[in-house]
């Protein structure tokens, strides 16, 4: 069965945004652009089967003026689909992470905001022993692997 139009719109907002800032444009004005589109086909006779598949063409192919005046090869960039699947991957990392027991959110955040510290100054910072920092690392990088890899099965 085809999905419904507006049942479409939360998958598609964030690849129309990833779209717009990659080509410069405004968001909402290029997911306007292409729900007049979609509903000018509505009118025209009807919407294809793989509906999911056309929008994501159709919101590329309102890209494309755009494409041809660049100043700068957007081939450089990353496309649209990897912005959005690495914002997800974000999403899904911090979600992990703060259902991580005891010492792990922080000293793994820390790390992360921070990957010049040396581990003194980690110690210093997180209040734990300098020689527990690195056995502490290694154990909430497994436990946030396993949370991670759980929700991918």
């Amino acid at each position: 069965m085809t999905p419904c139009i507006s049942e479409l719109r939360p998958a598609f907002a964030p690849l129309a945004a990833a779209l717009a800032r990659r080509h410069r444009l405004d968001p909402q004005d290029l997911e306007q652009d292409v729900w007049l589109r979609v509903l000018a086909r509505a009118a025209e006779g009807g919407l294809p089967r793989d509906l999911t598949s056309w929008l994501r063409a159709l919101t590329l192919q309102e890209c494309r003026p755009v494409t041809r005046t660049a100043p700068e090869p957007l081939a450089s960039l990353p496309s649209a689909e990897d912005e959005v699947l690495a914002a997800e991957r974000g999403r899904a990392v911090r979600r992990a992470l703060a259902r991580l027991p005891g010492r792990c959110p922080g000293l793994l955040t820390a790390l992360a905001e921070r990957p010049d510290l040396t581990y003194q100054q980690l110690a210093d910072r997180l209040g734990m022993p300098r020689g527990s920092i690195g056995p502490v690392r290694s154990r909430c990088l497994a436990c946030l692997r396993a949370l991670l890899n759980s929700h991918r099965d």
